[in-house]
């Protein structure tokens, strides 16, 4: 037909085109048939990416051992931020007001018990009852009468004539203050089947 539309041609090449990306299927399914047209290349290489960075992530956490969870990461912050928090305590006197600060802060003393389980426990025990050194949770004291500047005193100066260290020498002053609260924490518990008291019997509250 003369006089035909400019834009058939145009029509013709795209369906041409759509043709070629789309073809149709021989199978039919209830009357259904299918095209088999191909995800686009951007789509199957960043699916191809994320899972290899999917298996890659997996061994690096979980198999490896080497990455850090979020969790981790987590309360890695946390624990930054108490020792930030207690480092403040710093500018105050080593005195049982902000001694018992420390110890009253239950996060602090979950970082001080694995402080004590490393410098102390091979003396005192794993829950401060007593080995080659005295029981830390009973109610009797050899040195002072078992209040927080005494513990304080004896952790940073140490017990040489009874092979105690002067932690005071080795520890940042911040680490003392930490470890002399959270053996006040452990004053009273008296633990079962640790050692027999040795010292001066003193009740705290």
């Amino acid at each position: 037909m003369e006089g035909a539309s400019p834009s058939q041609p145009a029509a013709a090449e795209h369906g041409s085109a759509a043709g070629e990306r789309d073809q149709l299927l021989d199978h039919e399914y209830d009357g259904i048939r299918e095209y088999d047209n191909p995800l686009p290349r951007w789509w199957v290489w960043m699916f191809a990416g994320s899972f290899w960075f999917a298996v890659g992530y997996y061994f690096h956490y979980h198999v490896s051992g080497n990455g850090t969870s979020v969790a981790a990461a987590y309360e890695a912050d946390v624990a930054e931020a108490r020792e930030q928090a207690a480092k403040s305590s710093l500018a105050q006197p080593v005195n049982e007001e902000s001694l018992g600060k420390l110890m009253a802060d239950a996060g602090l003393m979950k970082d001080a018990q694995a402080a004590f389980a490393l410098r102390c426990a091979p003396c005192h025990g794993d829950k401060a009852q007593g080995l080659i050194g005295p029981n830390l949770t009973d109610n009797a004291w050899i040195h002072g009468q078992g209040t927080l500047t005494d513990i304080y005193n004896v952790v940073d100066q140490g017990v040489l004539a009874k092979g105690m260290p002067a932690w005071g020498k080795q520890l940042s002053p911040i680490e003392v203050r930490k470890l002399a609260a959270y053996v006040g924490t452990q004053r009273g518990k008296a633990v079962p089947g640790g050692k027999a008291p040795e010292g001066a019997v003193v009740e705290h509250d």
